[in-house]
């Protein structure tokens, strides 16, 4: 089953910066990095899988996500810069997470689209 979606140029796009940033090993991990009232924050690292992961192989690199996480956002769209509006390469959960802010996004020091 594929959870991990990613167009052909915004492969391109990722491998490039792995690349400029001289990452040797094509193991990423994509994870959470922190909670805030607007939802995770999701990152990614480079990793090794082990018996709790699903992995994927898309090209030359392979993509793991702890199955946890997965089942809760169902799978993975890396976007391009123009995917993602102009703001660079980008990472989104195919499920949306829900919002644990209450009433208008001020009322909880802000909200906003940071995955």
């Amino acid at each position: 089953m594929k959870n991990i979606f990613i167009s052909d140029i915004a492969y391109k796009e990722f491998k490039d910066l792995l690349d400029e940033n001289n990452v040797e090993s094509c193991n990423i991990r994509i994870n959470i990095s922190e909670y805030t009232c607007s939802g995770p924050i999701f990152n990614i690292m480079v990793s090794e899988a082990n018996a709790e992961d699903h992995t994927e192989v898309i090209n030359d690199i392979t993509f793991i996500v702890e199955k946890s996480i997965l089942a809760e956002y169902g799978g993975f769209i890396i976007v391009s810069n123009e995917e993602n509006d102009g703001n660079g390469v980008g990472l989104k959960p195919v499920v949306l997470p829900s919002s644990g802010c209450s009433g208008e996004c001020g009322s909880c020091g802000g909200c906003g689209d940071e995955y």
